[in-house]
């Protein structure tokens, strides 16, 4: 099935009947719902207790995992997890956003198109939390470059002592692309797509990747841990890398 029809019937369902899951108090945000009826329809799949946890989706004893926020939110699950089962995890990245914004009555103030397009290698910065477990073959990952639409509210900033925007919700409308990450050859493969120079710094890096010098360090940190690039010397206070 084409993966944005799977996506259109994952909206109609996830945003038909919103409701308190098996095992929260709260109601879950919408883009996080959604990507679970995104993996499986069947709601049955969904929060299964496993030992004495909950995986978001499990499909023929394999674990999915949707992770919108911060990776170290994930090492207690993975140390537990990846013992006996495979786990993906699916990491949803803007690549184009609409932002909505709306007053404390509610009201439509605003409507914009966000400047900034996620990159695909910005995942590099989540996976330095969890470095430890990223050689284990049990575990993948599923990066998706989403069309997202936004939704902020105007709230009282207390720190600010003024009234500001925050995000209430996200909401999924379109897949652009999908990597699917087994291996560290698929992250080697991701990295080429950039054309790296075949010797490079981490400014070079910066450059062809579009990403900042410091999650460029940080993804070059992970890279040669995955033994995708290696440090083959020195040019002044810059080392020297290249895709092994």
């Amino acid at each position: 099935m084409d993966e944005n029809i799977k996506l259109s019937l994952a909206l109609e369902k996830g945003l038909k009947d919103i409701e308190k899951d098996k095992i929260g108090l709260l109601k879950e945000h919408t883009l996080h719902r959604v990507l679970k009826f995104y993996l499986s329809l069947d709601y049955a799949n969904h929060e299964i207790k496993i030992g004495r946890m909950y995986a978001d989706v499990v499909l023929d004893n394999h674990i999915y995992e949707i992770q919108t926020k911060s990776f170290n939110l994930m090492r207690k699950k993975l140390e537990f997890f990846l013992k006996e089962h495979e786990v993906t995890i699916v990491y949803p990245m803007a690549l184009n956003k609409v932002i909505y914004l709306t007053n404390d009555y509610g009201e439509l103030v605003s409507v914009k198109k966000s400047p900034k397009h996620a990159n695909p290698l910005e995942i590099f910065w989540e996976l330095y939390k969890i470095k430890n477990f990223l050689l284990d073959e049990n575990l993948h990952f599923k990066i998706l470059m989403l069309d997202i639409d936004e939704y902020r509210i105007e709230k009282e900033i207390t720190w600010k002592r003024r009234k500001g925007f925050e995000r209430d919700n996200q909401v999924p409308k379109k897949i652009n692309h999908i990597y699917d990450i087994n291996t560290p050859s698929d992250f080697k493969d991701l990295v080429l797509k950039y054309n790296l120079k075949e010797v490079f710094t981490s400014k070079d890096f910066s450059k062809s990747t579009k990403l900042n010098i410091k999650k460029s360090t940080t993804a070059l940190n992970v890279l040669t841990h995955l033994n995708v690039v290696e440090r083959i010397g020195k040019e002044k206070n810059s080392y020297l890398y290249r895709v092994v």
